[in-house]
């Protein structure tokens, strides 16, 4: 059991992390954003996006400095040069398939994702995180057979990229826009990558795809924890 985590779910890609020494905020795009000034004001928060659509990227982000002083952006490199992205704010781009070491936090690594920009993998405070971003094997019906291959090689190797790094706590696609392929990326992050938990998120409004998918889970040999962010908002581990 890992210990000091707190975790809320913002909707859609958006979540919430509390860790010992520091605050993480991935993709936010909508939800209340004041409970920030209540966190203490030596604890720094990072603010995680993943690159540019809407769904995961909202310019309200950039008025936590007004709320928290230390906080920090860290953006997917695709969102360099956008003109909704302040020029007098703590900003840090990164690149696809990279490791950084960022003060005050820990490290995080990039992968590229099947979509734009990145999926991150954080380790902060001796707990590792992976959100995916819009990283996921985007096996959509009736789609040119070229392009499928292209998006299962590409989502196959960047999960070898971190196959075999113990991972907390992950965030990633669960999408039944993709019909019956709709598990098929979830299933091979838990059987490559193993992690302790993993919360689905980019589900949209179909709430019942978590419970679909829980049932597939069952039917599998894993010590991964599935946890139900289509009934619940918080979580301490």
């Amino acid at each position: 059991m890992i210990t000091s985590v707190k975790i809320d779910y913002l909707g859609h890609s958006g979540f919430y992390v509390e860790l010992d020494s520091v605050m993480l905020l991935f993709d936010y795009c909508r939800g209340d954003l004041s409970f920030v000034k209540d966190r203490p004001d030596d604890k720094p928060l990072y603010v995680f996006v993943s690159h540019s659509h809407s769904d995961h990227f909202n310019p309200e982000i950039f008025s936590l400095t007004d709320i928290h002083p230390l906080t920090r952006y860290i953006l997917s490199f695709d969102i360099d040069g956008d003109p909704a992205v302040p020029q007098d704010r703590d900003i840090m781009y990164m690149d696809a398939d990279m490791t950084y070491d960022v003060a005050g936090l820990g490290t995080v690594q990039t992968l590229l994702s099947t979509d734009e920009g990145v999926a991150f993998l954080v380790t902060a405070s001796g707990i590792t995180i992976f959100h995916a971003g819009d990283l996921h094997w985007w096996d959509w019906p009736g789609e040119d057979p070229e392009w499928l291959a292209e998006q299962e090689a590409v989502f196959r190797r960047e999960i070898s990229c971190i196959e075999g790094i113990p991972i907390d706590v992950a965030f990633a696609v669960l999408d039944d826009r993709l019909e019956g392929n709709y598990a098929k990326g979830m299933e091979q992050l838990i059987s490559r990558c193993k992690p302790k938990y993993v919360l689905p998120m980019h589900f949209w409004n179909d709430r019942s795809v978590v419970e679909r998918f829980r049932s597939l889970l069952c039917r599998t040999e894993t010590e991964t924890v599935l946890l139900d962010t289509a009934e619940e908002t918080h979580w301490e581990l």
